[in-house]
């Protein structure tokens, strides 16, 4: 089916306001939406309008999925609410309307890619849109970064860590991971000149992301591109099985002769002392490492406390945590680069936990946690079932890193999400899709479902 212009249109508004949402430099800090938030709305404006013309409503499975998950969790977080509410826990209203209203745009924008029949071509599309224009975008920052050009009031240095257009490294180390593992995705389903193309993206998004000095940041992202090559691997070695080789047997062994060099060697090497002696353009200084570990596990104490405390409900939308002694005495010292947004000390809590399956503990209790791990581990196992390794590599690593940040309510996140969901739909059956949710729904649905 031919696309129109109004559609790439779309599709490159879509892309640009994803990353654009993450360059919170060019957002005032009394306004809640910047330029990728107003890219976000036109796409949704743009989209609605293009199905209400078209009647592109078709219900995919994708979609059952991810409005129920939305579903669940909205009700997760009214539950919390109520709980605070009957405790009489005080709260900043202001910072829970900021998180319901982030919610709601992810929401609206996760429904909207997975309706219609031609969801996951338009997916492929924008996952082009974002790998292109991410490269140049980040480009750009690097060039911004080493002193090329100059934009007014944009500081893209973090000390000595870079940050681009963000407000902090460790959202730049996010951006560049998104972007890398999308690209990492499309090399792997693409041939030729196409992807080429996805691993220089790839290449550039990597080393982007190493300038952020983020150890988080060099665990996820080694540990991710080895994983995406061990499942090629294995994929590789189940097919010489299949063809009667027994690669298993000889691939088992030399695993295990490593294991048992490795061993051995391991008293020679730690006596040898550190066989990285100059790692400052690797990560930070470990004092610094240090400093952040004593914050992380101060608030995910508070969290688990917090979560507890709540009969495992949650207290709702918004912050809900105090801000570590150890961050306001840092603050004090002062001197610190420009655009830096950090919250306030007040009556009310409003830290988060640095963590996004803890943070969605203290907001929405055990039931959003569940429904949380329950969609991604879907996704997870869709994009398995259909030999999608480079999704399957940038959902784990994406959540490694929200392990040590809170991701939840980028759109981006949600965007690899829906591509695992999506995707995986168009290589099975549609009688899957009958089989599965056809008792559930009414014969008008069904028949537009097999239209």
């Amino acid at each position: 089916m031919p696309v129109s212009r109004f559609d790439r249109i779309l599709d490159w508004t879509l892309a640009l306001g994803m990353q654009l949402a993450m360059t919170t430099q060019f957002r005032s800090e009394t306004s809640f939406a910047g330029p990728g938030e107003i890219l976000l709305a036109s796409w949704i404006a743009g989209t609605l309008a293009r199905k209400f013309i078209r009647s592109e409503w078709a219900v995919t499975r994708a979609s059952l999925e991810i409005s129920a998950f939305w579903a669940i969790f909205a009700f997760a977080l009214c539950l919390g609410m109520m709980r605070t509410i009957a405790s009489g826990v005080h709260f900043d209203g202001s910072l829970g309307l900021h998180d319901v209203v982030a919610d709601g745009l992810v929401a609206v924008i996760c429904l909207l890619l997975t309706l219609g029949p031609a969801a996951a071509q338009r997916m492929r599309r924008v996952q082009w849109a974002i790998t292109i224009s991410g490269s140049v975008l980040l480009a750009f920052q690097l060039a911004n970064a080493a002193g090329l050009f100059v934009l007014t009031e944009i500081d893209p240095w973090y000390w000595d860590r870079m940050r681009g257009w963000t407000s902090n490294p460790n959202q730049f180390a996010l951006l560049c991971l998104l972007i890398a593992f999308l690209s990492l995705h499309l090399a792997d389903v693409e041939s030729g000149s196409r992807r080429s193309l996805a691993i220089f993206c790839c290449a550039l998004a990597i080393v982007g992301g190493w300038q952020a000095k983020s150890n988080a940041y060099v665990i996820v992202a080694v540990g991710g591109l080895g994983f995406f090559l061990m499942a090629k691997a294995s994929r590789w070695l189940l097919r010489l099985e299949h063809q009667q080789i027994p690669a298993l047997s000889f691939s088992a062994a030399a695993g295990a002769l490593v294991v048992y060099i490795a061993l051995v060697t391991l008293p020679v090497i730690s006596e040898g002392g550190n066989l990285l002696p100059d790692a400052s353009g690797l990560a930070r200084d470990s004092r610094n490492e240090l400093e952040d570990s004593s914050v992380r596990i101060e608030l995910w104490k508070q969290a688990l406390q917090r979560g507890a405390d709540s009969w495992l409900l949650g207290l709702g939308p918004g912050p809900h945590l105090e801000i570590p002694n150890i961050v306001l005495a840092g603050r004090r010292s002062g001197n610190e680069p420009m655009n830096m947004q950090h919250p306030t000390a007040g009556l009310a809590p409003n830290f988060e936990a640095h963590n996004t399956l803890l943070e969605l503990f203290v907001q929405g209790g055990l039931l959003a946690v569940c429904d949380y791990l329950l969609i991604v581990g879907l996704g997870l196992w869709r994009a398995w079932r259909v030999g999608a390794d480079g999704m399957l590599a940038a959902l784990l690593a994406i959540n490694a890193f929200g392990s040590f940040h809170v991701v939840f309510r980028h759109p981006f996140v949600w965007f690899l999400v829906c591509g695992a969901l999506v995707g995986a739909r168009s290589a099975q059956p549609e009688n899957v899709l009958r089989r599965t949710a056809g008792p559930y729904l009414t014969s008008a649905l069904r028949a537009r479902m097999e239209a």
